[in-house]
């Protein structure tokens, strides 16, 4: 029940996860033409160039259960997948140990290790399967006192390597796996008596053709370069850096815990084990964990893998603590308690950094270009978009392919120029002329979460130019479209005054009696397009402070900070009120 009790805390919460609706884009293609693309579809950089998604059948999965469910159909797909990956594991540790005193530790840790990767994306099947060809290798090791569970090995081994290459392109650490152990145990399969060892050896065998049994045959192992390929890969994108990278850049402390004393438990268990059972203690057993653990530490992104498959390979060491936590009595089942406790409430509190709160099912408006989506499928901007990287995959699933993105999560489909034009757009080495004559671009959906305060950031200098209009934003996104490119119904939609990007120019409109009421009536239109966003209620409250409604101050600077607690524009009137 602990275990349930934290996995339920760590994966039922609002979707936050960027590139999950990319796979899901494709997946709603397959079902609805029954074929699956070969070159990109949903973009108006990399029209034509090779797409090789990294897992299809989740991405068909995933459409599915959203389609159906909503939200609750994708992160219930999470809990259940690792519900069964870590309950099935401890009930292993029982059967080995007798008690569960000393799997239940390790697979807390392991959770705290992995839950940032605990979101809905093709990879969760590889912190699934990663640990069943584990598991399938020590069950085939041991074939000597097992014949008839090596036999079964054998045969599911190949099956598993088929589903999991179709699943996620995450097999690859399985092959890895198991060339481990044939490297250092192929001499004793040998030996195995008939039928035992040609089912078992010849499974091995054809566990490293299955994968190729995928609509894109060997060439998915194009995948892996392709992303080395990515420009800065290693140094720019958060999931890709090692797990040890830049202050600022950094793991949550709790999941450097967790990976720690996996770790730790791990290596005390191994060292233990192998002096008091040297006749289950393997020497591929100390290589496959220390792969895993250095792949891991080489990138963030296989931290769940690696959790999820350790305390498989602990299985054989069990006994070697568990006497002594036997002895321990109560304090053991009180410490599980504790920790769970103290997990979830971490979760609830936001001490996780992964959403806060107690469990529910629903998307992050704050994470995700929820209402700037909805505004984009209303008014439908003129082509040829520029987005940011994070919006790109939700834009693709809930606009796509008919509106085409300038980049998102799949940077392996885009020419290596297109992201670093990207990068240079951003950061102002590529000027906002130089980027609409390259690319042709009508109109920027971009993040504006840190634009507040830096006057560099892309949207400050678009709200400067006179050639871009704002018709949209939020607390976290903006959108500005060219005045040359604009409809009729969209100059109606032009955001003229009430920008949080322009304070100054919103005052002046506000104590001006010719543009006042004009800019009071746009602001209230704000307020409605951006679901009440803390940047509509902090103007509202400028407003009020320079028309001297000290009562509506108060009231709209209480709806600004109970949207967003750390609204730089509503702090700055808190400060210039105290100056006063």
């Amino acid at each position: 029940m602990a275990l349930l009790a934290i996995l339920w805390f760590l994966t039922i919460r609002p979707i936050a996860d960027p590139d999950c609706w990319f796979h899901m884009a494709l997946g709603r293609y397959i079902v609805e033409h029954g074929q699956i693309p070969k070159t990109d579809l949903f973009s108006h950089t990399a029209v034509g160039r090779e797409w090789i998604s990294s897992g299809w059948l989740a991405s068909v999965l995933m459409h599915l259960l959203f389609s159906r469910f909503g939200p609750a159909g994708l992160v219930g797909m999470v809990f259940t997948v690792l519900a069964v990956c870590w309950v099935g594991i401890y009930l292993l540790g029982v059967r080995r140990a007798r008690s569960g005193h000393t799997m239940v530790l390790v697979l807390i840790a392991a959770a705290l290790a992995a839950y940032l990767r605990f979101n809905p994306r093709p990879d969760l099947w590889s912190i699934f399967f990663t640990p069943a060809v584990a598991l399938l290798l020590l069950v085939g090791d041991n074939a000597a006192n097992s014949p008839r569970r090596a036999v079964l090995a054998g045969l599911i081994l190949p099956c598993v390597m088929l589903l999991w290459a179709n699943l996620h392109a995450g097999f690859l650490a399985g092959l890895i796996l198991i060339a481990i152990a044939a490297a250092f145990r192929w001499r004793a399969w040998w030996a195995y008596s008939t039928p035992a060892r040609y089912v078992w050896l010849s499974g091995i065998f054809l566990s490293f053709l299955a994968w190729i049994a995928n609509p894109y045959g060997v060439r998915v192992l194009a995948l892996a370069a392709k992303i080395r390929a990515i420009p800065g890969v290693r140094m720019l994108i958060f999931e890709w850096m090692p797990m040890v990278y830049l202050p600022g850049f950094n793991l949550p402390m709790a999941a450097y815990v967790g990976f720690g004393a996996l770790v730790a438990l791990g290596t005390y268990l191994m060292w233990r084990g192998r002096q008091t059972d040297k006749q289950s203690a393997r020497d591929w057993h100390v290589v496959a964990a220390l792969f895993l653990v250095l792949f891991a530490l080489w990138q963030r992104r296989q931290a769940g893998l690696c959790a999820a498959a350790l305390p498989v390979l602990l299985l054989p060491y069990l006994p070697s603590l568990e006497a002594r936590l036997r002895t321990w009595g109560a304090k053991v089942p009180a410490l599980v308690v504790a920790a769970t406790i103290f997990i979830c409430s971490l979760q609830v509190k936001g001490v996780l950094e992964a959403g806060e709160g107690w469990p529910v099912a629903a998307l992050n408006a704050r994470m995700l270009p929820c209402a700037a989506t909805e505004f984009l499928e209303r008014f439908r901007p003129p082509e040829q978009l520029f987005n940011s990287y994070g919006f790109g995959g939700y834009f693709m699933y809930f606009l796509g392919p008919r509106l085409k993105v300038f980049l998102d999560g799949r940077l392996d489909v885009y020419a290596p120029q297109t992201w670093l034009d990207y990068l240079a757009a951003e950061e102002n080495r590529l000027t906002i002329e130089q980027v609409c004559a390259r690319y042709g671009i009508n109109t920027f959906a971009i993040e504006a979460r840190d634009a507040f305060g830096d006057p560099v950031h892309l949207v400050n200098r678009l709200s400067q130019h006179p050639e871009w209009a704002l018709m949209f934003y939020d607390d976290d996104s903006a959108i500005f479209v060219k005045r040359s490119a604009m409809s009729e119904e969209q100059r109606a939609q032009e955001i003229r005054y009430a920008s949080p990007y322009q304070l100054q120019k919103f005052l002046q409109a506000v104590e001006d009696p010719q543009t006042q009421a004009a800019a009071l009536t746009e602001l209230r239109r704000v307020v409605e397009i951006s679901n009440g966003c803390a940047y509509s209620y902090a103007l509202a409250a400028w407003a009020a402070w320079r028309t001297g409604e000290q009562d509506a101050v108060s009231r709209y600077l209480a709806k600004a900070f109970e949207r967003d607690p750390q609204c730089p524009l509503a702090k700055q009137l808190v400060e210039q009120m105290r100056a006063r």
